[in-house]
């Protein structure tokens, strides 16, 4: 992206949040930053200067009846696609898709997929018992869950565009294929059933003073729920959002040192290849 469409997209992603966080105030549910979003609030007070998306958190409870109950009180240009939601899963968690806008992902191919728009991320906080040794194989079994209905993405999928940009390294190329033969082998169960037993595997109800995002790539242990509850507001860009009630304890366990500035080489940045935007009035 240039600078121009990475500081639109930014403050499309604003007005995003702003949408979302009305429907949860409304109906009293817990809504904050996540990730890359929060250590943005703390050290940048808004986006990452190089970031290209928003993560937020809500506890299980809030994001199922936001999923299955109020989300037809989005505008009608936003869309949350879930596991075990009426709308099919585009991942194993909840994506609020902008289905006005084209955010077409390297190795794409269906362009008129609605999924293929403007997202916000939204990651459900799994309450956990402080039982490592259970918490341990609770995420094994997760994480194995996940490459398997991955790997059957892969194989369901067959994008050639995907397949090419797997062949810069010999490395790439072996793990490619090892997941394509894998995803064949379990495709026996669709990627849509594999997204929702994984969501269903990783659901707890139970109330534990303890909350994990197992769905996610960083925060699995049990971290205290004060951390992140009551959310806090705080300042992005110029506008009041909410953030874990300890921001600081957040960003320190899931990034260390989240103070430094990367190289430019370690920014994580998402791969597009088109990105349009909504060119009427909001």
């Amino acid at each position: 992206m240039t600078d121009e469409e990475r500081t639109r997209l930014q403050k499309h992603l604003l007005k995003m949040y702003k949408e979302i966080e009305a429907v949860c105030v409304k109906h009293d549910l817990t809504v904050m930053l996540a990730y890359g979003s929060v250590l943005g609030a703390i050290r940048h007070k808004g986006f990452i200067p190089w970031d290209d998306d928003m993560d937020l958190f809500m506890p299980r409870k809030d994001y199922e009846l936001l999923i299955n109950k109020y989300a037809d009180e989005l505008p009608d240009y936003l869309q949350i696609y879930a596991p075990n939601a009426r709308n099919k899963a585009y991942g194993r968690f909840a994506k609020v898709i902008d289905v006005r806008t084209k955010f077409i992902r390297a190795g794409s191919e269906d362009f008129n997929d609605p999924s293929q728009g403007i997202f916000v991320d939204i990651f459900p906080l799994e309450s956990m018992e402080h039982r490592p040794l259970k918490n341990k194989v609770r995420r094994f079994i997760a994480m194995l869950m996940m490459y398997i209905g991955s790997s059957v993405g892969i194989y369901e999928d067959k994008s050639p565009n995907y397949r090419r940009l797997m062949r810069y390294s010999v490395s790439t190329r072996i793990n490619y294929w090892l997941r394509y033969i894998l995803g064949m082998l379990f495709s026996f169960v669709s990627y849509q059933k594999w997204m929702n037993k994984i969501d269903k595997f990783c659901r707890n109800d139970e109330e534990t003073g303890f909350v994990a995002d197992l769905l996610g790539d960083y925060t699995w242990k049990p971290i205290p729920l004060d951390v992140f509850t009551p959310p806090v507001k705080g300042e992005f860009d110029g506008t009041d959002v909410f953030l874990p009630h300890d921001s600081i304890d957040h960003l320190v366990r899931t990034y260390g040192n989240w103070q430094r500035i990367p190289p430019e080489e370690d920014r994580m940045q998402h791969f597009i290849r088109e990105i349009h935007f909504y060119e009427g009035n909001d």
